[in-house]
This record gives C-alpha cells, sequence and structure tokens, in this order.
C-alpha cells in the first residue's frame, strides 16, 4: 500500500472518530470502490482491531482475499460472506474464511442468515465479537432486484446487523452515480463522509446534511 492509500487509512478513520457502532455512508466514486473497500477493511481491522464480516455481491470474495494479501492486511479477523462466488464459478482457494449464500437473489434473506451465525460455522471468528459488517457494492443488487427490493434490504440489513451486535455499518456509495440509493442510505445513516479526495461545492440538497471530506474539511452545518 502506497503513502497515499496510507494517508487515506488514517484520515478516513480519523473522519469516524470514536464510533463504534450503527451505519456510516461513505461517498465515493463507483470506480474507485476496490480501493475504497481496501482502506476501510485495513483501517478497521489494523488501526481499529475490529472482528468483522465483509459481504461480497459484486465480485467474489477471493478476488479482496487476494488485495488484502498483496498488501499485508491480515485476515484474522475476517469473514467473508460470499454472495456471487457460485454464481460465477469462480472457486478458487484464496485462504480465507468464508460462507455462500444466495443473497443477488434473495437478499430479503440475507440480514438473518448472518445474524444467526453461530460460532464454528466459519471458523476463526467470534460471532459474538463483531465489531463490523460491510458490503463490498451496495449497488450490485439492483440488477438483481427492484429498487423496493433493495431499499426494503437497507433497512433491514441496518437494523438487523445493529440489533445483534451494535455493529458499525460501513457503507459505500457513489451520490453521483446512485443518488436515490444514496439518498435511501442516507435516511438510515448515523454520519456520513466523503471519500472522494478533493473537495466538492458545497449544495443545498439535504445529501449534503453533515457530510465530510476525506480531507477532514467539515462542511457546513457540522462543528469542527
Amino acid at each position: 500500500m502506497n503513502e497515499r492509500d496510507r494517508s487515506l487509512v488514517r484520515t478516513a478513520m480519523a473522519s469516524l472518530g470514536p464510533r463504534t457502532s450503527g451505519a456510516v455512508l461513505f461517498d465515493a466514486d463507483s470506480t474507485q470502490f476496490v480501493r475504497m473497500n481496501l482502506v476501510l477493511l485495513k483501517g478497521l481491522l489494523e488501526d481499529r482491531g475490529l472482528e468483522g464480516i465483509f459481504i461480497t455481491v459484486d465480485r467474489p470474495h477471493q478476488y479482496m482475499a487476494h488485495l488484502l494479501r498483496m498488501h499485508q492486511v491480515s485476515m484474522d479477523r475476517l469473514v467473508f460472506i460470499d454472495a456471487i462466488g457460485r454464481l460465477s464459478g469462480d472457486q478458487k482457494e484464496a485462504l480465507a474464511r468464508a460462507g455462500y449464500v444466495d443473497a443477488p437473489f434473495h437478499i430479503d434473506s440475507l440480514p438473518d442468515a448472518i445474524a444467526g451465525m453461530r460460532t464454528g460455522e466459519i471458523p476463526g471468528i467470534d460471532v459474538d465479537k463483531v465489531g463490523f459488517v460491510m458490503i463490498d457494492n451496495l449497488a450490485a443488487l439492483l440488477p438483481f432486484n427492484s429498487y423496493a427490493a433493495v431499499e426494503a434490504f437497507v433497512n433491514k440489513f441496518i437494523s438487523v446487523m445493529t440489533a445483534r451486535w451494535n455493529a458499525l455499518v460501513p457503507m459505500v456509495v457513489d451520490r453521483e452515480r446512485n443518488g436515490l440509493l444514496y439518498d435511501t442510505v442516507l435516511s438510515r445513516a448515523d454520519d456520513v463522509i466523503s471519500l472522494r479526495e478533493s473537495r466538492e461545492p458545497e449544495g443545498t440538497s439535504a445529501s449534503d446534511k453533515g457530510r465530510r471530506t476525506i480531507s477532514g474539511t467539515r462542511y457546513r452545518g457540522v462543528n469542527p
């Protein structure tokens, strides 16, 4: 990981502040989602020392596992829930703990399936100590489901994850490309942080509420 990305990790974690639970909406360019997921995972696993679950609905879990290994990020406290690996036929060994579900087509059952995990079902993680639950690309659910179904999923997912573990639920959405999805997550988010690396103009819409840039600059209405 280069210095630019390490700096991004530090700033992202500083932007989170002392928060340890609740939904946090991260605004990022969709072309940078893989990089931003890597940055957040490194910060949450190593800087915060949390145990977590990473749900893959966009790419097979082996892809992120490979990147984490390449950047020397330990996966000792991470479990993957793979909802795309079986569809893609990509079941190569990635030296990562993973479970498989059929989430792209049955997202209504995903929150309960995860919350119902018991220690030992996926070795190596204490399911009573899960500190965060992430999805690699929430927008990737849209081609498989109606928008109403995805909206219902967002609400249920946040409710179930926070009720089961009082966990941190980071959700990365591209505000410019998926504005409706962004607004849906915004309505449930406890905090909003921009992972765009240059400051954007201040707007007047509700989506500007509480938004911070990754540089740490706080937008109007948010005290420094």
